[in-house]
């Protein structure tokens, strides 16, 4: 495997392989990646296993390596914390409640030791912490590079890390949101790089799918109204009409997702 890996590298062709768990396929493709002399993203499955390849297989090659291996790893920006966010919270009221509160404080002092910003190294944090979606990278609140904190930005640090490495891994949902708005002006999310190695790319299908197709739900729209409130008193455009239309758009939301049937797939058909 390793020597087909190095050929598809080397001649820039498309190679196909399944191999059984626990047969070393992992390394089989990674030692001809690094040898190959190109930037190659590796892009898995699940987040999980992109760790286990960064933080387990690689260190270990690089053991066997004499020269350092220029790696990183990129996730999605809600992995993220948001500096610029923290510090807004910390002068204004965006948290409710002591559980709230409490991570915040976990949150913040976290972000004085972290390197990264890396939701993964707060063991400590729920899996489904309400404060951390408020202090997350995501970029629809995002200003770039107008941003306060842009050059101490997690996100800005991670791109760095990206263009100065070799190897880079990612996961799916990554590789295939960076390709949705490659061709879009300063859309790209990971550098140019020469190949891609797909591991357990029998998911990518679904993954690309989520990417290239257009879906629109109910959480959607009610987590739109609630960034849009939070939004206007944090800038001091609220006002009563304009709350009186998000309950009216909640409201019409609700309905309108209730006319489709909650199970199954079921396709349009004309109706007056």
């Amino acid at each position: 495997m390793a020597e087909a890996v190095e050929s598809a590298l080397g001649e820039n062709h498309h190679l196909i392989v399944e191999a059984g768990t626990g047969t070393g396929k992992t390394l089989a493709y990674l030692v001809p990646a690094i040898l190959s002399g190109k930037r190659v993203v590796i892009s898995t499955g699940t987040k999980n296993l992109q760790e286990q390849l960064y933080f387990k297989d690689l260190p270990f090659l690089q053991s066997l390596f004499k020269r350092p291996l220029a790696v990183c790893y990129m996730k999605g920006r809600a992995n993220y914390l948001c500096r610029q966010k923290l510090y807004d919270a910390e002068r204004e009221s965006l948290l409710f409640g002591l559980e709230e509160m409490s991570e915040f404080e976990v949150i913040r002092n976290w972000e004085v030791t972290t390197k990264t910003g890396d939701r993964s190294e707060l063991r400590e944090l729920q899996e489904k912490s309400s404060a951390w979606w408020k202090l997350d990278a995501r970029s629809d609140l995002c200003s770039g590079q107008k941003c306060k904190q842009f050059d101490r930005c997690f996100i800005t640090e991670m791109h760095r890390r990206a263009a100065e490495s070799d190897i880079i891994v990612v996961n799916h949902h990554l590789f295939f949101a960076d390709l949705a708005v490659r061709d879009e002006p300063f859309g790209g999310i990971l550098p140019d790089y020469s190949a891609v190695i797909f591991d357990e790319a029998h998911e990518i299908e679904d993954v690309a799918g989520q990417y290239f197709g257009m879906t629109v739900s109910n959480l959607q729209v009610q987590e739109l109204i609630k960034d849009t409130a939070a939004v206007s008193r944090r800038k001091l455009f609220a006002t009563p009409e304009l709350d009186r239309s998000l309950i009216h758009l909640g409201d019409r939301t609700e309905e309108f997702f209730a006319l489709f049937p909650q199970e199954g797939r079921h396709g349009f058909r004309d109706h007056e």
